[in-house]
């Protein structure tokens, strides 16, 4: 069973509409054999007063994960989630990215072969449904 750190912007998007899509996300991997974590589960339950607090907690969480699933939707950039593919990089973990095809601007690309790009959420839900690690 592979063990999935699930990276994503969260700062700017509708939690509400993500923490639905995260279910979806989750169920399907879950189905696939994997163990899957995000710290979007522990949105809104404020265990942590700073932000800075949230990373060092994810980067506890990615050094217990063997692959960094990062999620891109569009082309913000969200300093968080830019220091846990940082992290999950210099720990050599394996990186796999979904990445919306509008997003141009970005150089993520250039860090993994294991690159998955979607039009649409189901699109992406149904890519993930095929992914072997």
């Amino acid at each position: 069973m592979t063990k999935i750190f699930i990276g994503q912007a969260v700062t700017g998007h509708d939690i509400e509409v993500l923490k639905m899509e995260m279910e979806k996300v989750y169920s399907i991997l879950k189905q696939g054999g994997h163990d899957v974590y995000s710290t979007l589960e522990e949105e809104g339950k404020n265990i942590f007063k700073k932000a800075g607090e949230w990373v060092i907690h994810a980067f506890k969480q990615i050094d217990k994960h063997d692959v960094f699933l990062v999620i891109i939707r569009t082309e913000y950039r969200s300093e968080g989630l830019l220091m846990e593919i940082g992290y999950a990089l210099s720990k050599n973990k394996k990186l796999i990215l979904l990445i919306n095809e509008k997003v141009k601007n970005t150089y993520l690309r250039d860090f993994t072969d294991d690159i998955i790009e979607w039009r649409n959420f189901d699109d992406l839900i149904t890519k993930l449904s095929k992914l072997r690690t």
